[in-house]
């Protein structure tokens, strides 16, 4: 049997057959989550949907909807991206182009190929690690069975991005040479590229290219060492504005500036729904000092340690954690565990001190994917470790502790299936999607011109599914929700489910109370008002 190009002195041989079984293996998991999830599911994989839809019809980088109000908008269509970044959109996209199809399925076969070849490369990135087929094997079926991840690794979102890429990433940081150094580069970009909180990698690149230059150059010249540390960060800059130089330039000539405006807002924003707000500006330093500097210190203690709940819970899958840790631990010497430990600590940090509304909702469980190739790496190492120290102190285990890589691939199949269960069978895996098709229905028989906009939670799960333009509920009151409908031209507005403490929920019990609004009906606990925005 012909082996990979990947060998060790003295280390059991990972075949080719090996990986043809670990792509087979999760290109059949990945095809059940496929089947089971017929819409994105929530507003991020709406929102990629909608862009791909939008490119592979030929509109380009334009959204006929509004999810936020960060940028100042003036109207529909809006240039997209204003928030959230493009190769999501670009992957799908090219599913339906390669397809002519502007539909779900089509828009998903990116996602699909990339959440089946990322165990392939997660194994080979263990074997490097580890030089072991058998820890190899375990970490590319860890990779498959990915627990929290699973259900979302194969919709048109940044999960199964990240985790290819970050694979990649982690198998190319080794020794340097010119290439490596620029494709590090490249794989940063295109990090950046899937998301904004991906800029962090561009720093930690220059950081790592810079080091290992330096190490590696000879120690009897220091001024060699700086000149050939400094070139590595250049050429990893080169590769690196490879792919985001020209998202850059779009930025400039379309809103002014490299990164989109309004994104700095949320910097000094003390609630999560102050991202729906129709006026942003009012979010300042100034106004975020005045909140109370106690105050904001607590929020970003509180989003620190939930970050690490959710490291622990979701990241580490619970009981992989400590076989991560234990891990890290065995190979601290390598360059690539220091690196991603160090890359994850600088993450989390970030994620939490500097945006810790939006890293508590979804925001570092995002980023955190692109380490998770390395925890799947070191956990069978952690595991393979323990198991020779308790066989060590008492040989009557030695059997016993065969099995547990057997057992750990069991209990992560079965917590697998459980979280797929919970989060895609028992919830319908959808977020308003088939709420907004009903809906629709009744703006149709009201008499709804097609041209109409719609006020809604998720604009762009609305546009997905019925092809009409909507903008986003804005954070605030009745009058608030008025001046948006006036701003914009919205005629309808759906109100989902309001809780008692939004300053929408009279309106959401009494709709009669307020002339400016006519109540059309309602699906399920949704109502759906005519507006009439006049003063």
């Amino acid at each position: 049997m012909a082996q990979v190009s990947i060998s060790y002195t003295n280390s059991a041989p990972i075949y080719k057959r090996d990986y043809v079984l670990l792509f087979v293996v999760a290109l059949i998991i990945t095809f059940v989550i496929v089947m089971l999830q017929p819409v994105p599911g929530y507003m991020d994989a709406d929102y990629y949907y909608a862009g791909g839809k939008q490119i592979a019809g030929g509109h380009g980088f334009n959204d006929p909807f509004l999810w936020n109000y960060l940028d100042h908008p003036q109207g529909l269509p809006h240039p997209s991206n204003s928030y959230w970044n493009p190769l999501a959109s670009i992957i799908a996209a090219g599913g339906m182009a390669l397809t002519g199809r502007l539909d779900f399925l089509s828009a998903r076969i990116g996602f699909v190929l990339m959440a089946s070849v990322a165990p392939l490369v997660i194994a080979a990135l263990a074997y490097k690690i580890g030089h072991r087929r058998d820890l190899a094997l375990m970490a590319g079926f860890l990779a498959i069975f990915s627990g929290y991840y699973l259900p979302f690794i194969v919709t048109t979102d940044n999960y199964g991005v990240y985790m290819l890429l970050g694979a990649l990433y982690f198998l190319v940081l080794d020794r340097l040479t010119s290439p490596k150094i620029i494709l590090l580069g490249l794989l940063a970009g295109l990090i950046n590229l899937a998301r904004g909180d991906g800029l962090l990698w561009l720093p930690l690149t220059i950081l790592a290219v810079t080091v290992l230059a330096y190490r590696q150059a000879p120690a009897s010249s220091l001024k060699k060492r700086i000149i050939q540390s400094a070139s590595s960060g250049l050429l990893a800059l080169f590769g690196y504005l490879l792919v985001m130089g020209a998202w850059f330039v779009r930025n400039l000539i379309v809103f002014g500036a490299i990164l989109p405006p309004g994104s700095g807002y949320v910097l000094w924003m003390t609630s999560y729904n102050q991202i729906f707000s129709l006026t942003p500006g009012l979010y300042t330093f100034q106004t975020w000092l005045a909140s109370g500097l106690l105050e904001a210190l607590k929020v970003r203690a509180s989003a620190l340690w939930q970050n690490l709940n959710t490291a622990f819970f979701a990241q580490g899958m619970i009981f992989l954690a400590p076989l991560i840790i234990v891990g890290i631990w065995k190979n601290r010497h390598l360059f690539r565990v220091q690196f991603g430990l160090i890359g994850w600590i600088c993450m989390l940090l970030a994620e939490s001190l500097l945006f810790p509304f939006a890293s508590v909702n979804g925001g570092f469980y995002h980023a955190g994917t692109a380490f998770q190739p390395l925890w799947f790496a070191l956990a069978p190492i952690g595991l393979d470790l323990i198991s020779n120290r308790v066989v060590k102190n008492n040989k009557r285990f030695s059997q016993t502790v065969k099995l547990l890589p057997g057992i750990l691939l069991v209990i992560m199949l079965s917590l697998s299936a459980l979280l797929v269960k919970i989060r895609v069978v028992d919830s319908g895996w959808n977020e308003g999607e088939y709420l907004y098709l009903k809906a629709d229905q009744i703006l149709i028989q009201q008499g709804a011109r097609s041209e109409a906009i719609v006020m809604v939670r998720n604009p762009p799960a609305y546009f997905i599914m019925t092809g009409r333009q909507a903008i986003v509920v804005p954070f605030g009151d009745v009058q608030t929700l008025l001046a948006a409908s006036r701003k914009y031209g919205a005629s309808y507005v759906i109100l989902e489910e309001i809780g008692i403490k939004n300053p929408l929920y009279d309106l959401y019990e009494h709709p009669e109370s307020y002339p400016e609004f006519t109540n059309l009906g309602a699906v399920d606990d949704n109502h759906i008002l005519l507006v009439d925005p006049s003063p």
